[in-house]
């Protein structure tokens, strides 16, 4: 193992349902984000960043192993993630790193852990199999009926005082601050792999009274491609206008506005959180050492095209943030198009691990060579096998082509740079046959849609009788509830003499850069 010293910290931030293209290091004119352009402006931001999947704990499960969510049967978010799946947790932590998470990871099943050594929080989403899809309906609109976004959650967008979301959130913060500064504190001479994954700017696009006011005087800007017609969509696009209940009412001008309002609102409370946590990293006088990594699980729709949420392979559903910083890396921006399931290998290389250090398959490929002036990287590949849709749906990006292929419903082609809003569906162009070919026979390398129809539908079958079995009688309960907190150590107990109690506490304050 490599001497603690020669292994830098690290921060993984993350936040649910951020679509890249609003934050200003993207191009966006109306979010106020200065922590994060802070970071952007010295350090590398991956232009063309994509989640593994347009869905929470499929995509999270997929980022943390390195593996597509269809080798690890992370079918919906109510599966399972296997606790003999290796993650980046468990690869750091076997390098010497103390391994810590504060907040959500959407965790399913009994193992709450996945390699983290602490966890500071509960999760906000059920840990149990109750939000697994019934594999038998074939009615999309009235599918998945747990945990399933919906119209109500735009109309109700506005300022509220508090909501679980906002608890959650701050709660996350609290503990992750003061986690950095027990490490600080602490004889534990590791280095650390501290996780800290908030749950906004999920809908609903609701934000306290002060982060609403912070867009009082500015101009909310439209979707940059307006609502189209319902009869011109493709067809998984109108399933899904049904599936969230836009067929049951209408979302207008001013209440998309009101929308995208909130969803700013909450990402400018982000941007306020994620400052405090690089506050407390330079008060700690440990940020030259470590590297920050900023990224969001999926991203949302936020109006495009007359579509909101998740569960679709538009860009604004799949198209993340990914922004790194620290170590003396210098700035830039990346625009070769990579993948969250990058993150493993990339952590592993960052730990100075040995080649080989990774003896498990992963699908991923490290991003250091990027982060220093490298181009080629794998073709990137993203999967919706459930939750949304009526049969597994890929896509497969390679250079500036966009290939999207389901047995359910037709095949598309787009070319990103001519085309950057998906509004000319060149499949069927026969001057993009040869693309066409070629990217078939890569994605059908990939993947077998017909099996991986069969094995979801196995998979859930069995887990709706183990969730029905478990609920039948005493209810078994994976939940993690945190207990006691090893950062918690430096209040007055029994037996403690002064003024060594107290000044074991102090932390010496360092001058910011």
């Amino acid at each position: 193992m490599t001497d603690a010293p020669t292994m830098p910290n690290i921060v993984l931030f993350m936040t649910d349902q951020l679509t890249a293209s609003v934050l200003s290091s993207y191009g966006g004119r109306v979010c106020k984000t200065p922590n994060l352009d802070r970071l952007a402006s010295r350090g590398v931001v991956f232009e063309q960043a994509y989640c593994p999947y347009p869905l929470c704990a499929p995509s999270r499960f997929a980022m943390m192993s390195g593996r597509l969510a269809s080798r690890i049967g992370a079918w919906d978010n109510g599966a399972e993630f296997p606790a003999s799946t290796p993650t980046f947790a468990h690869y750091l932590r076997a390098r010497g790193y103390y391994t810590c998470i504060s907040g959500k990871m959407h965790f399913v099943g009994p193992d709450q852990f996945h390699g983290f050594e602490e966890r500071l929080t509960t999760e906000i989403y059920p840990s149990d199999f109750s939000w697994t899809p019934a594999p038998e309906e074939r009615d999309a609109s009235d599918r998945f009926g747990a945990g399933v976004s919906s119209v109500e959650s735009v109309l109700d967008a506005g300022p509220m005082a508090r909501t679980m979301q906002i608890d959650y959130d701050e709660d996350v913060i609290h503990h992750a601050v003061r986690e950095v500064y027990a490490r600080a504190r602490s004889a534990d001479a590791r280095p650390f792999m501290l996780t800290v994954s908030l749950t906004q700017p999920h809908d609903p696009y609701i934000t306290t009274q002060a982060f609403w006011d912070l867009y009082e005087d500015t101009e909310i800007d439209a979707p940059r491609v307006p609502a189209i017609p319902l009869d011109q969509r493709d067809p998984h696009s109108r399933m899904l206008h049904g599936h969230y209940g836009q067929d049951k009412t209408d979302i207008d001008v001013r209440a998309t506005a009101r929308a995208r309002r909130g969803y700013y609102g909450m990402i400018s409370h982000i941007d306020a959180m994620f400052g405090r946590l690089m506050d407390a990293l330079s008060d700690s006088g440990v940020s030259e050492n470590t590297l920050v990594i900023f990224a969001s699980d999926h991203g949302d729709m936020m109006g495009e095209r007359g579509m909101w949420f998740k569960k679709t392979l538009f860009e604004p559903a799949i198209h993340v943030p990914l922004i790194v910083g620290g170590l003396g890396i210098a700035q830039r921006r990346v625009a070769t198009p990579v993948s969250l399931l990058d993150l493993l290998p990339t952590l592993v290389d960052v730990s100075g691990a040995p080649a080989g250090t990774i003896c498990t398959p992963f699908n991923g490929q490290s991003l250091v060579p990027l982060l220093h002036g490298g181009s080629k990287h794998d073709p990137v590949m993203v999967e919706h096998l459930d939750g949304g849709t009526d049969a597994p749906r890929v896509m497969l990006r390679d250079g500036d082509l966009k290939l999207v292929l389901s047995r359910a419903y037709p095949t598309m082609l787009f070319n990103l740079s001519d085309d950057p809003f998906e509004l000319n569906d060149l499949a069927s162009d026969p001057a993009a046959s040869n693309d066409m070919a070629r990217l078939l026979a890569k994605a059908h390398e990939i993947w077998d849609l017909d099996a991986l129809a069969i094995d979801k539908h196995a998979n859930q079958t069995a887990r709706t009788v183990v969730n029905t079995a478990l609920q039948t009688g005493r209810p078994q309960v994976w939940d993690f509830t945190p207990g006691t907190l090893a950062q918690n150590s430096n209040y007055v107990r029994s037996g403690d003499k002064f003024p060594d109690v107290e000044r074991r506490s102090y932390l010496p304050a360092k001058v910011r850069r």
